[in-house]
């Protein structure tokens, strides 16, 4: 079986941009969770810096994301990055442990 792919996406909005970030962001959940190996797909606001923003995501493998980062609305995030928020930094990481789904 191919391992589970978890992908961790810190973004900051570039000054004034919180609320168009904000837009922005919550645009892509909608579509993103209907992709086939999207199993879950959050963002987040940091509480006490609300330019900090951070997806958590699980695929049910590197494949499955890598479709996605094709996906039109990824193509539109590359364009929107840089003009409205920046990425600061990605995690690919391997679940090595059993997921919640399976206990």
């Amino acid at each position: 079986m191919t391992p589970q792919l978890t992908v961790i996406a810190h973004l900051r909005a570039l000054d004034g941009q919180i609320e168009e970030t904000k837009e922005f962001l919550t645009s892509l959940i909608d579509p993103t969770r209907q992709e086939l190996g999207c199993i879950e797909y959050w963002l987040h606001q940091d509480d006490e810096d609300p330019a900090e923003f951070t997806f958590y995501e699980n695929w049910t493998n590197r494949a499955e994301w890598d479709k996605h980062m094709e996906m039109p609305h990824l193509k539109t995030f590359a364009e929107v990055a840089g003009k409205v928020f920046e990425l600061q930094k990605l995690r690919l990481m391997t679940m090595v442990s059993d997921a919640a789904s399976t206990r």
